[in-house]
């Protein structure tokens, strides 16, 4: 009886530490915090990488919200291949702090399930009947609405009061909302001052 308890109370504290493990946060995934993870912490988490190299951070739109310093080669990057559910992820740090978590997906992820990846509310850029670009204040939702069809490439927006999230999307059927086929979190720490 006494092994039976004990079993029980270990198996309830392994699963209230995976579940608190993968919480959505929209500054981190699966460990690794914007702003706080360091390169080793990452390599510890995710394996050697393929890849280590500096370099200027690739942000898509999002560039029009940073500091210029983001253009310049200056992060360093680690790259990771075939992690779980992903063909690729991309890791860029600055001054030793995670600054950039880029994820590309493998396996098919709908855009409605974005919220419950990341726990925030996400806009379409670049529907033919809404926006078609990010307002130029930095971290300012653009007009949301409802698209009623969707072009085969297009993009999402998610914003948090530590980090920016750009959604690239893509759909063969323009009834439907498709696929996201890459995300990348960027910490606010980059933002325009």
């Amino acid at each position: 009886m006494l092994r039976f308890v004990v079993l029980s109370i270990a198996a309830l504290v392994a699963a209230t530490a995976f579940a608190q493990s993968n919480n959505p946060r929209a500054d981190g995934f699966r460990g690794l915090i914007l702003n706080q993870t360091t390169s080793e912490e990452a390599v510890r988490i995710l394996g050697q990488p393929v890849a280590d190299k500096t370099d200027r951070l690739e942000v898509a739109k999002l560039s029009k919200w940073l500091d210029p310093k983001h253009e310049e080669k200056i992060f360093r990057q680690l790259s990771f291949r075939n992690v779980g559910d992903f063909s690729q992820i991309h890791l860029s740090f600055l001054d030793n702090k995670l600054m950039l978590i880029d994820l590309e997906f493998k396996k098919i992820l709908f855009p409605a399930r974005l919220n419950d990846l990341f726990g925030l509310e996400f806009s379409v850029i670049g529907a033919p009947q809404g926006p078609s670009d990010l307002p130029n204040g930095p971290g300012k939702y653009p007009v949301r609405f409802i698209p009623i069809f969707y072009p085969f490439n297009y993009n999402m927006i998610g914003i948090s009061d530590k980090t920016f999230i750009w959604v690239d999307c893509s759909t063969g059927d323009a009834r439907t909302p498709g696929k996201i086929d890459r995300s990348r979190q960027v910490s606010r720490v980059l933002e325009k001052k």
